[in-house]
């Protein structure tokens, strides 16, 4: 009888082990072991606590890693976009037709005109006046990138007889702007990212590569690139453009790039190089070569770097010898610092998805005639007035 029980225990034991930790005897009444039901009860409060003592862990874990800070990175002026909670409150916006304006009034000589007030200005759209909301001369920030063409017939002067007209410009830079430098011949090349540091540019002006024997120049894809890599850029941002203007090769034409322009809110300079290439002209043709050619391409590649400023607000520049380049960077660089900001409200604005073009007139506030401007001397100072061609409205 005792191994009889002997054997149905230990074969109830090894069952039980699966079934819940349950003993019987020969007559069908449960018994529980003492030492194998307490070792049983241990293995459970053990595997219990162990369990939750894993997911406190792992709770605490995820807690960590959210409250860690992400690391820091150099964004320059691209702002990170906020994300949006999806269990915001509904609300009901109205959005206002407010479009900003960056003006420029600047003499013959490009010397920039100050001290205009909100009554001198006359903003049109579409040849109907509308109301200006806002004014303010203009002392935000601004975010810059020098686009230059990394040509060989270019490389020498660029490298080294260009590079102090440059400092003349970036010392006119504050703290706060942002500038970047791109190289440019088949594809642009970021020379160096958007930096405070002056001296970052300046290097990377004396680094840049011009490959012998590579004349391709692709001006409508760079200057399209470098506006697509500025669009997030919030506040005033500007391109200073320095080369021919010609293009070679490019996947986009010409056609092209005058509707990009349209779509973006950047100014663009350009300090105009043809007058490198003309003086090589001038020594081909006084040995007998004609360069009739060359110099209708030129030509053409400084009309349609006029036409690129126009359209943006800005101005073309085309020295003539190098003595000019100082003043041509002061001049652009005084611009940048004096323009006039103006929000204005189109009176019949739709959402049509159409371009509208701006027209602004400087007037006299008593008889609403054009505004004259004279000198120190008295004497009438002819001016023009830079704008953005205009806008497209938003669509739907």
């Amino acid at each position: 009888m005792t191994s009889q029980r002997s054997e149905t225990a230990s074969y109830h034991t090894e069952e039980c082990s699966l079934e819940g930790l349950k003993n019987v005897d020969p007559a069908g009444r449960e018994w529980q072991d003492d030492a194998v039901g307490d070792k049983m009860n241990r293995t459970k409060h053990v595997r219990y606590w162990a369990v939750i003592l894993m997911g406190l862990l792992a709770l605490g874990s995820l807690a960590l890693i959210a409250q860690q800070p992400q690391s820091e990175q150099r964004e320059g002026p691209l702002k990170r976009k906020e994300q949006k909670k999806d269990d915001q409150d509904f609300t009901l916006r109205v959005d206002v037709p407010i479009v900003n304006l960056d003006v420029s009034v600047v003499d013959r000589n490009g010397n920039t005109i100050s001290g205009l007030q909100p009554h001198h200005f006359r903003v049109f759209v579409d040849k109907k006046e509308v109301e200006v909301t806002a004014f303010a001369p203009t002392e935000a920030p601004i975010t810059v990138v020098m686009l230059v063409e990394a040509n060989p017939s270019l490389g020498y002067y660029l490298t080294y007889n260009n590079l102090e007209a440059v400092a003349l410009f970036l010392r006119q830079l504050q703290k706060d702007d942002w500038i970047a430098l791109v190289g440019y011949d088949m594809k642009s090349r970021i020379e160096a990212d958007f930096t405070q540091d002056q001296r970052e540019i300046m290097q990377a002006l004396q680094r840049m590569q011009y490959p012998a024997g590579f004349r391709e120049s692709n001006f409508y894809d760079a200057l399209l690139d470098t506006l697509d890599r500025i669009k997030d850029v919030e506040g005033r941002k500007a391109i200073i453009y320095i080369g021919r203007g010609i293009d070679t090769f490019s996947k986009k034409n010409w056609g092209d790039t005058r509707k990009v322009l349209r779509e973006h809110d950047a100014i663009i300079f350009a300090i105009g190089m043809t007058w490198l290439s003309q003086l090589r002209n001038d020594q081909y043709e006084a040995a007998g070569y004609n360069m009739a050619i060359s110099r209708m391409t030129l030509n053409l590649a400084e009309a349609q770097l006029k036409d690129i400023t126009k359209k943006t607000g800005g101005k073309a520049y085309f020295p003539r010898f190098q003595a000019e380049l100082p003043n041509i960077y002061q001049q652009v660089g005084a611009v940048l610092r004096s323009q006039y900001s103006l929000a204005i409200r189109p009176s019949e604005f739709e959402r049509d998805g159409k371009f509208h073009k701006f027209k602004v007139k400087l007037v006299n506030p008593l008889n609403g005639e054009k505004l004259k401007v004279v000198d120190q001397n008295g004497k009438n100072v002819k001016y023009k007035v830079f704008h953005r061609e205009g806008f497209y409205a938003p669509k739907g």
